[in-house]
């Protein structure tokens, strides 16, 4: 097999996700990554991918470059050998070598986010969406056939616009997208014209909601200021140590 078919072949083993979604990563934002894989009798028994960000700073400071850490698995059979800490010794040597600012990562566990600062010194920070939407809130919008390039670039004016918040090309906000559509969500817009991104979600009580992604404005949906998500994120500093603020705006099509 191919390196491109062995990872896809690890991440159907360790995530589980649908054949749907794995296209659309491995045909559409695989290409895009470095890729980063730990070989074991000529079977790549670990992997990941960084995809490399613009960030926005301070106010009047300039950009930052962000590598973020997408998929690091390891197959069951040889977890507990060191795959996984050769991968990421790997990448951070070419986000070091190729001076990036930080690297980022939202672990998938409190146990993997240990393993992570205990092993190469990540620190804590937080990451979050706008708001958490109902589908009654939903429906008072109105869906978007289509991700045209004016409300591309108003989401990105919008974006650039903010401090500490991860930049979007066309092909990221398209690929968020198409992520949207595929969960039942998509790109809607609100009666007094602002567009956002939404991601239909299954809650722990079993009710749908949507995760309001990328917007035009920074606004919530009416009723939904006090349903604000906050995610944990971890960063390294590679190339610049400046500590980051208590909290970041990345909304990643990613993993």
């Amino acid at each position: 097999m191919s390196q491109t078919e062995q990872c896809h072949h690890i991440w159907r083993t360790v995530f589980g996700d649908s054949e749907e979604f794995m296209d659309l990563y491995f045909s559409r934002r695989y290409p895009s990554a470095q890729t980063f894989t730990s070989e074991q009798n000529g079977i790549i028994a670990a992997q990941a991918q960084c995809f490399i960000y613009n960030m926005t700073a301070a106010p009047g400071a300039p950009m930052l470059t962000i590598g973020y850490v997408s998929g690091l698995a390891t197959l069951p059979a040889y977890r507990h050998q060191g795959h996984a800490s050769n991968v990421m010794h790997q990448m951070h040597r070419w986000l070091n070598k190729h001076h990036i600012d930080y690297c980022l990562l939202i672990p998938a566990t409190q146990k993997a986010a240990q393993w992570y600062t205990t092993h190469f010194g990540y620190q804590g920070t937080s990451t979050h969406c706008k708001s958490l939407a109902t589908p009654s809130q939903i429906a008072a919008c109105t869906p978007q056939p289509e991700l045209t390039p004016h409300i591309i670039y108003i989401i990105q004016r919008h974006l650039a616009s903010l401090p500490y918040t991860v930049q979007h090309t066309a092909s990221d906000l398209r690929d968020q997208m198409a992520v949207c559509l595929m969960s039942g969500g998509g790109l809607y817009q609100t009666g007094d014209g602002h567009y956002f991104m939404a991601e239909k979600i299954a809650t722990p009580h079993g009710e749908d909601r949507y995760m309001v992604l990328d917007t035009t404005e920074d606004y919530n949906l009416s009723g939904c200021q006090t349903n604000r998500v906050t995610t944990p994120l971890l960063f390294l500093p590679i190339s610049n140590h400046t500590p980051l603020p208590d909290e970041l705006h990345v909304s990643l099509m990613l993993d």
